[in-house]
């Protein structure tokens, strides 16, 4: 008996020892997601500081971008913040500029936790708030100068003198639209552009301002376990590391119907149960202790069980074949929990490193180059017109295509090189030993070359080609987030530049980036501030002169530049999406112009209006807007000429059109623009039948000086006639062309000859009349052989 007893105690103690092993790993895992989860965020202000040390100059659109970028998924449960240092001779000024430019409230104010913001008494400096992704800022945290509150001035004063991430833990928040406003402030410093900041005193003098982060607790923490695949057995409880044992904790998670008291909890409440642990999580100069309890008291199976199977396990003598069990149970846990690790830095879909392992080896790397280690390279890549593939294949097909690129990088790269995913179609490599940028370009060369062969995927050949930005090492740059920057801004002018290319980073792409963000910020303000206007060309028929249609083309009343042609504003708006707005814009204003005419009686049979490639593709929106314009100014679609140049039809024929059909179904007509300057393929014509084609200006300039150009336009007359479409010239600009066309079986054109674009009262007034006099003399009948 005494035997017995020994054998029952022994696998009780076992037992108890197995679920304690179950449950430290458990505890562990929790600890492991959460640390990770935090530094997720955190990234997130390490990449705003890059984008601050990156530019000379950040506006609110620019600000306003690029965290709408990094905070994507995100954006519920962090903000951000910029808040320059403003010293007591400054106020004055920057506070003005601010009413300047519109933001006629705004004052440099003191935090109060209640929200009523008093206007700040005068200090030797101030951090205001600024620029801010934080909702109903303006109403309520808009100008706060965060040195007004002592844990906040105390974690800039860290952040600055130290150049870290200084952390202001369990502060309560500015924003008095939410509840539960308990969290925690990371602070980041930027310092001047080009200045040193080796020394504390440096850092004090050069200090431009800070990035701040701002985190509720709760909804952090939540967010991360939610999104974690663990067990929901466990309570979790998060304390600041250096509160004392009868301390409240600043985050609580129960399971529903948990054994562990919701009121009071304690450190030392926590630390009476069988089962707790306490694990270190960090974030910058601070840290917490991350208490997990079971939620039932004890862990996993009851304790009961336990004896119960012993008592079995002594009568059958099974000892020996239970320990086997529990061993290969516990290797088992510890083999999940090798993978839970191992997943954390892996892109599940291509097994390639994430962004976080990826961020890690360059932090290494860039540590290393700054001890005298070989420089290296940053190529960021991502695949053109890849979200057309999901379109039009489906999401299947283009993870194959992700498989199979991934297969061909693997291929192309040097053992040395390390390749990443950082999700949807954007990867990362980090190419070793780049003593010379031309081995970067080189690199990047042969990629884009391999990227460009067909793929064969399920009997589908898929084409794609590749943008790469490239960012090379120097000591000038102030970080890898910052060196990320650049690659990202790198890849951008190369897909600016047609795609299908790698660019590397200057200061000179910096300007020109900064310089479309402006403009497109400007245009922005154009359209709410009508700087726009839209001027109207006449098309004739070339026989009488009589007005068949007119075009509309947009002009920019631009506040200092004067007035603006299309070409100096529509392919920033393209690039920047801006495109959308004004598209809009310029399809209404010219519905209401023609309603008028229209009630006036003087209504050209058609009205021109261009389209371009990036509305097409937001192909709902098109549809959508063009038919609510047409209901809401009552305007017949037959009226309607929707005009897109060759590139546009044939990119449209293959990826849109059901777009391009939906529109014809609707009842527009489709004319193609500059018809000869895009592609030599004509198999679209056939493809999407079209109702005119608009020879372009290039041709018709030198018909009678250059028998080439003649021979073109006659043959692309002859092709409109046997195809039945119409056709009309564009860039008449004499009688002589008028007499070659006319020969040639062109029937209508519009240019200079007969008229400029016109502002809507000249237009007016040459549809009242219902033809146009040639600028010359007289328009009369010609009859000429071309």
């Amino acid at each position: 008996m005494a035997v017995a007893a020994r054998g029952v105690e022994f696998h009780l103690r076992l037992g108890r020892q197995t679920e304690k092993t179950k449950f430290n790993n458990v505890a562990g895992d929790y600890a492991t997601v959460v640390q990770n989860g935090i530094n997720a965020y955190l990234e997130k202000i390490l990449d705003l500081q890059a984008f601050f040390e990156a530019s000379e100059q950040v506006t609110t659109t620019e600000f306003s971008m690029f965290t709408e970028k990094i905070l994507a998924g995100y954006d519920s449960t962090m903000r951000l913040v910029w808040s320059p240092r403003i010293t007591k001779t400054e106020r004055t000024a920057f506070v003005q500029k601010q009413h300047d430019n519109g933001e006629t409230n705004y004052r440099i104010r003191s935090w109060r936790a209640d929200g009523l913001l008093p206007v700040s008494p005068v200090r030797e400096e101030y951090y205001p708030i600024l620029y801010t992704t934080i909702e109903g800022a303006k109403a309520g945290t808009y100008g706060t100068d965060l040195t007004s509150e002592p844990q906040r001035s105390n974690a800039i004063a860290r952040a600055r003198d130290n150049d870290t991430l200084a952390i202001a833990q369990d502060v309560v928040l500015l924003n008095p639209f939410v509840q539960n406003r308990s969290g925690f402030l990371a602070f980041l410093p930027v310092y001047r552009w080009g200045m040193r900041h080796d020394s504390v005193v440096e850092r004090r003098r050069n200090i431009l301002g800070v990035v701040v982060g701002v985190f509720r607790t709760s909804k952090v923490i939540d967010r991360v376990l939610d999104k974690a695949t663990l067990p929901r057995n466990v309570d979790v409880y998060l304390f600041p590391a250096n509160a004392s044992a009868d301390s409240a904790p600043v985050y609580m998670r129960q399971v529903p119907g948990s054994e562990v008291p919701k009121d009071p909890v304690s450190k030392a409440s926590l630390m009476t149960l069988p089962y707790w642990a306490s694990l270190p999580i960090s974030a910058g100069d601070a840290s917490w202790n991350l208490f997990v309890t079971p939620a039932n008291g004890e862990f996993g199976s009851n304790m009961r069980a336990w004896l119960v199977s012993a008592l079995i396990l002594l009568v059958f003598g099974a000892v020996l074949a239970y320990l086997w069990a529990s061993l290969r149970h516990a290797l088992r846990l510890e083999g999940a929990n090798t993978r839970i690790l191992e997943l954390a830095q892996t892109d599940i879909l291509t097994s390639l490193a994430n962004r976080r392992a990826f961020m890690k080896r360059l932090n290494m790397a860039f540590a290393a180059s700054l001890r005298g280690a070989p420089a290296f390279a940053v190529l960021y890549l991502d695949v053109d017109d890849f979200k057309d593939v999901n379109d039009t294949l489906g999401h299947a097909m283009g993870d194959k295509l992700l498989k199979d690129v991934v297969a061909r990088l693997k291929a192309i790269v040097r053992e040395e090189d390390f390749v990443a995913r950082f999700g949807g179609d954007e990867f990362a490599i980090l190419a070793s030993n780049i003593v010379d940028p031309t081995q970067a370009a080189t690199l990047a060369m042969r990629i884009g070359e391999a990227l460009a062969k067909p793929f064969l995927i399920d009997g589908h050949k898929i084409a794609v080609t590749s943008s790469i930005g490239i960012a090379v090492f120097s000591r000038e740059i102030s970080g890898p987030e910052a060196m990320m920057v650049q690659a990202d801004l790198a890849l951008y002018g190369a897909k600016d530049e047609g795609r299908n290319c790698y660019r590397f980073h200057s200061r000179d792409l910096d300007r020109q980036v900064h310089e479309r963000v402006r403009v497109a910020d400007e245009l922005r303000a154009a359209i709410e501030t009508n700087e726009l206007e839209l001027y109207y060309q006449p098309q004739v028929e070339l026989a009488t002169g009589r007005v068949t249609g007119i075009e509309a083309l947009v002009r920019w009343n631009h506040k200092t530049r004067g007035l603006l042609t299309p070409a100096s504003f529509i392919p920033i708006a393209e690039r920047t999406g801006m495109i959308l707005a004004l598209g809009n814009w310029i399809f209404d204003e010219a519905c209401r112009q023609l309603r008028a005419w229209q009630a006036e009686g003087i209504a050209p049979p058609v009205l021109a209006i261009n389209v371009s490639g990036v509305q097409l593709k937001s192909a709902s929106d098109l549809e959508s807007e063009i038919e609510e314009c047409l209901d809401r100014w009552s305007i017949n679609p037959g009226n309607i000429e929707l005009e897109l140049t060759e590139s546009v039809l044939m990119e449209a024929t293959q990826k849109h059109s059901v777009t391009l059909e939906n529109l014809r179904r609707l009842g527009t007509k489709i004319a193609i623009d500059d018809f000869g300057t895009g592609y030599s393929s004509l198999k679209y014509l056939t493809t999407y039948p079209v109702n005119r084609l608009k020879l372009a200006q290039e041709f018709v300039f030198r018909v009678t000086v250059d028998y080439r150009n003649a021979a073109v336009v006659r043959a692309a007359i002859r092709l409109a006639h046997e195809l039945g479409l119409d056709v009309i010239a564009e860039g008449v600009e004499t009688e002589a062309q008028v007499r070659f066309l006319l020969g040639a079986g062109c029937e209508q054109a519009q240019g200079y000859y007969f008229s400029r674009p016109v502002r809507v009262d000249e237009i007016t007034t040459i549809l009242r009349e219902g033809r146009v006099e040639p600028k010359t003399g007289t328009t009369r009948r010609f009859t000429s052989a071309a």
